[in-house]
């Protein structure tokens, strides 16, 4: 019976993980960044009032990070992380370009110049933020999304990393990378290959289908080993 219950078990929970996989890639796809995209070519303020546009970057990698000036807690986090690792990369700061860009509109050049002193940002790096809808434009094409409670805002932690030519090339989640990390991510948006990240959606999907059949082994196991003690429980007939 139980052997019976196992072989009907183990192909329900094959087609569940393969269904979980889709449906997690089909989220993912919907709100994460897109290798290979162009992003929005926005224009944007710095803090002296001076209006660029994102294709001054063009020709070289861009380290792209999301921020809003009045976080105090996730935002600071973020960039202290970011001076760390790279004060630990081997890149060459002359080879690459750091945008800190805003996503809240109401961030003045005069806020943005404050920002820049309190959180002792390089000089080297820009900082920018835009019109309500060239910030939409922007989050929108590097897969970002923020919600607002009042003037607060809920953001994911990611560092965006753009090619030469403003195309995402490679994107880190959270906070707990190195400078190693940050080298990787630069020479992968200068062009180097990356294999990895270019088939992360199937890798995901072999480890979940190797977590499940891992999992129905153990299950078949512990049933087998639960038998098997239970028939040596039974005293033998006289």
């Amino acid at each position: 019976m139980r052997t019976l219950f196992a072989r009907r078990l183990l192909p329900a929970l094959i087609a569940t993980s393969l269904v979980s996989t889709s449906l997690h890639a089909g989220l993912v796809e919907n709100v994460a960044p897109q290798l290979g995209r162009a992003v929005a070519p926005v224009s944007w303020v710095d803090g002296s009032g001076r209006a660029h546009r994102l294709s001054e970057f063009t020709g070289y990698p861009v380290i792209l990070l999301p921020v809003y000036t009045r976080c105090r807690t996730a935002c600071v986090t973020n960039l202290s992380r970011l001076k760390g690792a790279l004060a630990e990369a081997a890149a060459d700061p002359t080879q690459f370009r750091v945008l800190l860009f805003s996503f809240d509109p109401t961030d003045t050049p005069e806020v943005l110049a404050s920002y820049r002193a309190r959180e002792s940002v390089p000089l080297s790096w820009s900082i920018g933020s835009a019109a309500k809808p060239e910030v939409a434009a922007l989050l929108d094409s590097i897969g970002y999304q923020v919600g607002q409670a009042g003037k607060e805002f809920t953001h994911p932690n990611m560092l965006v990393f753009l090619d030469g030519n403003m195309r995402i090339a490679k994107w880190i989640y959270g906070n707990d990378y190195s400078g190693r990390d940050i080298d990787v991510a630069l020479r992968v948006a200068a062009g180097e290959s990356d294999w990895v990240g270019r088939h992360s959606d199937v890798l995901y999907a072999l480890l979940l289908f190797g977590l499940t059949l891992s999992a129905v082994a153990l299950s078949f196991y512990v049933m087998r080993l639960g038998a098997t003690r239970r028939s040596l429980a039974v005293p033998p007939a006289i």
